[in-house]
């Protein structure tokens, strides 16, 4: 991992055993204490939790168990835990004060810090615990004002020991309201003044708008006064239920209190509330087989910022110059003559430094969370690439820069930005190259979808049109044959009834038509839907290492049961459409024919005494 600063979920109120509020049990032996802290890290790992304070009410006696089990945490295959990937414990005490009146703080102290100074601090607040050996500690009372006097006091004494000084932070509690608040009415003065630059609340930040205001500097009446928040679980119980329920996200290179204190000068950017978003395109590491100047070497970059810093002549262009080279970065710069200079100092760097050692550069760099390798090789200018898990293949310089367009400068053409348009447009365009072109097919895309609507809506126009003259059309005609009706002679009422009858029995032969047709449709999409189902489930065999085996095999199990029964079903709705299954609606159909066939015989005949 980079050195740079990241980003940590903490939960900076967690209590022990110890606590007289605490409900399970309460380990008493060194063993079952060591047990206890062993369970407590395994449920931090769970919890996600990368960070935690213990914060016993005026004691200390549980952080050493568990700050020695973070330490030894193993790992699913009982291998040691990374230290970079270690679960950080900071020490620390929950405070009560007599001033401001039963107020409540958090000191929190270096990860770090050494264990043996611990009660030391104690004895300078002048608070006596209970024997390590006792399951609980002493009842909590608040520290006399003539120990401690307020927060601005509570700080002046930590600084007068040296061990302590610029290695601890106090959080007072500043929850909404309620007890041993400083944001109870009334406490207003004791905010404004105290030196904390940040404070804790049990569970989330309220949303409510006063409040937001007075932690957020917004509100006169407590000085515009702005802190970092962090919230805390407050767990109190062994089912580790509560632990990490509310937490905050704070952003250190190292975890010392005064990382904390600067996360809450700069909360905007290095304290959240949620998951913060980061980048998801950035380079990761650069590696170079062997160099000049530098010889073999390899930087890990910082997901968000990164900063080479150096005297001059320590390497700090080449090795900026070797990122862009190795990712294939082209100059743009509209005066040939700055051109070939560029390019030519730029070919000389690696020419002198990379190609007489056969040097080889390769980037690392993330995008959407799948790692791309590419691997430049200075003597014989090749250039491979590496997707993911799958192997190096030959790629050409554009096909890097259309993964990774990135937006490299040299002082020379920093300073021509301002001047010269190509720059200006290549600074301006460059970083959101990929939305522009997505943006470009988008428009495409639009366009050919807008022509495709226009010319359906035309059509329809058209239709509409077609379908409004046939009706005046067909209303017509039927106006024509009732009058022709009306008019017939040389028929008696009877065979006049019969052919006025024709348009029933046409009305009629549509419907039946209609049910036919439906039947029909309906047959053939169950055949199709039989056809379909023919190749379901896939049972295609599986390359892929799979991280639950037996709960996959279950799955595959159950939805093979579930395919099988529907298959079946469609079976059956394929067998209810056959010809001995619907028999009763058939007899019904040739029941109607047999009708229409008489009356047609009766119509012929009426028809054929007419003289109109």
């Amino acid at each position: 991992m980079d050195k740079g600063a990241h980003f940590f979920r903490c939960d900076f109120q967690v209590h022990t055993p110890r606590d007289i509020n605490w409900s399970g049990t309460k380990p008493v032996s060194d063993a079952d204490r060591k047990t206890y802290a062993d369970n407590f890290i395994i449920a931090c790992r769970a919890k996600g939790l990368n960070s935690v304070a213990i914060t016993d009410h005026h004691d200390f006696a549980f952080y050493k168990f568990i700050r020695q089990s973070a330490h030894d945490e193993l790992d699913s295959e009982g291998q040691p835990i990374s230290p970079l990937e270690r679960i950080i414990v900071f020490p620390g005490l929950e405070l009560t004060l007599s001033n401001p009146a039963s107020c409540q703080a958090i000191l929190l102290l270096d990860a770090d810090f050494p264990i043996e100074q611990l009660n030391f601090i104690l004895t300078k607040f002048s608070i006596i615990p209970n024997p390590d050996s006792e399951a609980s500690t002493s009842p909590t009372t608040p520290i006399p004002t003539a120990v401690v006097n307020g927060l601005a006091h509570l700080h002046e004494i930590l600084d007068s020991v040296d061990i302590l000084k610029g290695r601890y932070i106090v959080l007072p509690n500043v929850s909404d309201g309620g007890h041993g608040s400083v944001l109870r009415r009334g406490f207003y003065e004791a905010y404004v003044t105290m030196p904390s630059v940040g404070g804790y609340i049990d569970g989330p930040i309220i949303e409510r708008e006063g409040y937001l205001n007075k932690i957020n500097g917004k509100d006169r009446n407590y000085g515009f006064k702005s802190i970092g928040v962090f919230q805390t679980s407050d767990n109190r119980k062994e089912s580790f239920e509560d632990l990490g329920k509310y937490t905050t996200w704070v952003k250190w290179a190292t975890p010392t209190a005064e990382a904390l204190r600067q996360a809450c000068l700069a909360k905007e950017s290095r304290l959240s509330q949620e998951l913060p978003e980061l980048p998801q395109v950035y380079i990761s590491k650069i590696d170079v087989t062997n160099s000049k100047f530098l010889g073999s070497f390899s930087f890990d970059f910082n997901q968000q910022y990164s900063a080479l810093i150096g005297g001059r002549g320590t390497g700090k262009s080449s090795i900026l110059e070797y990122v862009r080279w190795g990712l294939c970065d082209q100059t743009s710069l509209n005066n040939p003559e700055d051109q070939s200079d560029l390019d030519r100092r730029r070919q000389n760097l690696i020419d002198r430094t990379l190609v007489p050692f056969s040097g080889e550069v390769r980037i690392t760099f993330s995008v959407n969370g799948i790692i791309h390798i590419v691997k430049r090789n200075s003597v014989s200018k090749e250039i491979y690439l590496k997707i993911g898990n799958n192997e190096f293949e030959q790629v050409k310089e554009e096909e890097i820069r259309r993964i990774l367009p990135i937006q490299a400068y040299s002082q020379k053409q920093l300073s021509s930005v301002g001047v010269r348009t190509e720059e200006l447009k290549r600074f301006i365009q460059l970083p959101i190259a990929n939305q522009l072109n997505n943006l470009k097919f988008q428009l495409n895309d639009n366009s050919k979808k807008t022509r495709t609507s226009y010319t359906n809506f035309l059509r329809k126009l058209e239709l509409q049109n077609e379908i409004e003259e046939f009706n005046l059309e067909i209303k017509s005609l039927n106006n024509q044959v009732e009058n022709l009706r009306s008019q017939l002679k040389g028929i008696s009422e009877s065979d006049q009834e019969i052919i006025s009858n024709k348009r029933k029995y046409d009305f009629e032969l549509s419907l039946i038509n209609k049910s036919k047709g439906e039947i029909s449709n309906t047959e053939k999409k169950i055949e199709e839907l039989n056809e379909f189902l023919k190749n379901l489930p896939d049972n295609s065999p599986q390359s892929h290492a799979l991280q639950n085996p037996d709960l996959i095999v279950e799955i595959n199990l159950a939805r093979q049961m579930k395919f099988a029964d529907i298959k079946a079903l469609a079976k059956q709705l394929s067998d209810s459409l056959k010809a001995e299954n619907i028999s009763e609606l058939s007899n019904l159909f040739e029941k109607w024919d047999g009708l229409k066939t008489a009356y047609e015989i009766q119509y012929e005949l009426s028809k054929s005494k007419t003289t109109s």
